[in-house]
């Protein structure tokens, strides 16, 4: 170690106390932006893990549709016969699966050493639990077998989930409809990787959204009393030290902050992912811990690059102590700010919305899901917004500083306006991360507003008591035992599904005659009896029990069928998404007001220690210390409603644009996500005022001879 990088280290450790609670200050704000970063990127991850562990579920699909040019990874020669199909138990989701190996090496799905064999039953531990607390003819009889093997979390969407394998014979699954032919159950595309892709297109902007306020936070937090290392570093200079013995000395301090900081900060993150996929649910189930995680390169590029970050920043702030160590004392005049910065804000916002028109020829769609280069297009467009309103916001900050003038009429407000017009550089950056935090926290809302569920029941038209039954299409005799003079059949016909008005009216709320779009239509008198049953509706008493009996016959005579009844939300899978995706939502915009909340209080500390003597001096010559924090708290408020209000207008224009390319109606915002905000920035303002009480440490009278 050279002794330039050992001088560094000493004075960074041999600065006293109060040299040791700026490193640790510094340490400590780089991991809490190190910890944020990271579980930002764990939410893609997540929500494609989770859906990647249930795609085996899709591989008869895969393999009976030659379109979709993904057929499972062939895992054995022999295959298998495979079936699942979707069911409820008191609205609760579940999957019923077939298997029936096709000879002695048949694929395994996820989560089990063995295919279950004839007369064996593969379940997950949440489905064995209710297994094991409900009566065999309302559940048990629907998965005939002895369960003898438990599914792992491999083959597990979350913890909660409901699945059972039941082994079967080729025989019996031989001419059941939608039954397919596999050889293996990786490299699936899950059937509703489009609404996956959907909402991993929000996660990622979102995360690219918390990515700049979290690196501002970073260069914020180590800049903290710059100004007095500065001075040191411009006298170490002055007697002799070399240019590059000067940024050894810099950059030996703020790289031991930057690396203990990355080191907190990944602890920071592993217990941070363990309790969000202990706590966070979604679909019903929490998310697995290995899924709540950073690939490990992005884990590696962002530990080793953090501190990297912050010496290269460090050495490239030494301008002015390499070329004018006597000029340090004084402060450079800056160029006021200019309206040509706003270029880059506006070509990222309008660009979201120039290249909609080519967004078909722009998006190449993988196997995997991913589309190319159109994300890429829309990622740096909105980077391009971000560091645009970066730029413009010194000019927002003069603005600030005019009006607080204008308005001024007393000592704190004039203090507060000189201050903002003396250098608006420093005070935009100062609230910088407040405004970048509103960015983020605003998309996070608008998107959740974009996903809501439309008001009303949706696909809810059966009457209670009433257990509605989609065969596919099956001969009757196949259907025979479960029909009665009670039991309701549509049979589908060249127009629409065949049934008479009166009796399909018992069944379901609608209205006779039918609407010529409501896909019905009454049976032409002399035609031909239909043979092939579509649909049956078979009416109970409206008890649960006579409900999963029903179920229970149903799933045992046509194992294809899809059953339902008015407890079940019919379209479950997007009515889940648009309904747990609020809580995601809120979990990243709780972290989004920790980024916003830090950042302005580690400025805030920054700032009065920077101002250490002009306060002391003020002080003394008679303001009253009450008159100093009313003068910084107005300052830091005028700037942060400002620069929190374009940027909530920056956040909803991307949250639009967003909307717009994934070809989602737009829904403007409720009360609530301005609530959600407005608060937010509020929380971030109260809890800067803790470097408040710091004025009076800061500002005692022996402070007037500091440095």
């Amino acid at each position: 170690m050279s002794r330039s990088l050992r001088l560094g280290l000493r004075l960074a450790l041999g600065g006293g106390r109060e040299g040791l609670v700026r490193l640790v200050f510094m340490a400590v704000g780089v991991g809490i932006g190190v910890a944020l970063l990271l579980l930002a990127l764990t939410a893609p991850h997540a929500l494609t893990g989770r859906f990647d562990r249930m795609a085996w579920q899709d591989a008869a699909y895969s393999a009976l549709s030659p379109e979709t040019n993904d057929d499972p990874a062939p895992e054995s020669v022999d295959g298998a016969l495979f079936l699942a199909v979707s069911d409820y138990y008191d609205g609760r989701p579940m999957t019923r699966v077939y298997l029936a190996a096709l000879g002695a090496d048949p694929p395994v799905p996820p989560g089990l050493d063995h295919a279950p064999r004839p007369g064996e039953v593969a379940a997950s531990p949440a489905m064995r639990r209710l297994l094991e607390s409900t009566p065999d003819d309302e559940l048990d009889d629907r998965f005939p077998g002895r369960v003898t093997l438990t599914i792992g979390s491999e083959g597990l969407a979350h913890d909660n989930e409901l699945v059972a394998i039941i082994g079967r014979t080729p025989d019996q699954l031989r001419g059941v409809r939608s039954v397919g032919e596999v050889h293996g159950f990786t490299r699936v595309l899950p059937t509703g990787w489009a609404i996956v892709a959907f909402l991993a297109f929000f996660l990622l902007t979102g995360a690219l959204a918390v990515l700049v306020p979290v690196v501002i936070l970073i260069i914020v937090v180590t800049r903290v009393a710059w100004r007095q290392r500065e001075r040191r570093l411009a006298a170490i200079r002055l007697v002799g030290a070399t240019q590059t013995q000067i940024a050894q000395v810099a950059a030996a301090e703020a790289g031991l902050a930057a690396v203990g900081g990355a080191a907190l900060g990944w602890a920071l993150y592993e217990v941070g992912r363990r309790v969000l996929a202990a706590t966070v649910t979604f679909q019903g189930g929490h998310f697995w811990t290995e899924d709540v995680a950073v690939e490990p390169r992005w884990l590696a590029g962002i530990l080793l690059g953090t501190p990297v970050l912050v010496v290269l920043t460090t050495v490239a702030s030494l301008r002015n102590v390499q070329f004018r160590p006597l000029a340090v004392q004084r402060q450079p005049r800056r160029r006021r700010p200019s309206l040509w910065l706003a270029v880059p804000l506006i070509l990222g916002l309008g660009g979201q919305f120039a290249v909609l028109p080519f967004q078909g020829w722009l998006t190449v769609t993988t196997t995997e899901g991913e589309t190319s280069p159109y994300t890429s297009i829309v990622a740096l467009l909105t980077l391009s917004t971000i560091v645009g309103f970066v730029l413009i916001g010194p000019w927002l900050v003069t603005l600030v500083g005019r009006g607080v003038a204008r308005l001024s009429r007393s000592v704190p407000s004039l203090l507060a306006a000189r201050r903002i017009a003396a250098d608006p550089n420093a005070t935009f950056y100062s609230v910088a991360a407040v405004g970048l935090a509103t960015i983020a926290l605003t998309y996070l809302g608008c998107t959740v507003a974009v996903t809501s569920a439309p008001d009303g029941p949706r696909n809810s038209r059966l009457r209670p008591g009433v257990v509605a039954v989609l065969t596919g299409g099956v001969p009757e005799a196949a259907v025979a035992p479960l029909l009665s003079a009670e039991v309701v059949t549509g049979r589908l016909g060249y127009n629409g599904q065949v049934v008479p008005c009166a009796d399909l009216a018992r069944v379901e709320y609608i209205t006779c005659p039918y609407d010529p779009e409501s896909g019905f239509v009454e049976p032409a008198p002399g035609a031909p009896a239909i043979n092939n049953v579509s649909n049956l509706y078979i009416e109970t008493d409206g008890s649960l029990v006579a409900e999963n009996r029903v179920r229970t016959r149903v799933a045992n005579a046509i194992p294809n069928a899809i059953i339902n009844s008015d407890r079940d939300p019919i379209d479950y899978q997007l009515e889940t998404f648009v309904r747990d995706f609020d809580r995601l939502g809120a979990v990243a915009a709780f972290f989004v007001v920790i980024v916003g909340a830090f950042g302005l209080s580690a400025a805030m500390v920054g700032g009065l220690i920077e101002r250490r003597r002009p306060f002391a001096l003020l002080r003394a010559g008679g303001i009253h210390l009450g008159e100093l924090r009313r003068a910084v708290f107005l300052e830091t408020a005028a700037t942060v409603a400002v620069i929190s209000v374009v940027g909530a207008g920056v956040g909803m224009l991307l949250a639009y644009g967003a909307s717009r390319q994934a070809a989602v109606d737009w829904r403007w915002p409720g009360l609530d996500v301005y609530g959600l905000i407005g608060g937010g920035v509020l929380a971030a303002l109260l809890f800067s005022t803790v470097a408040l009480p710091l004025l009076s440490l800061t500002t005692r009278h022996d402070a007037v001879r500091f440095e």
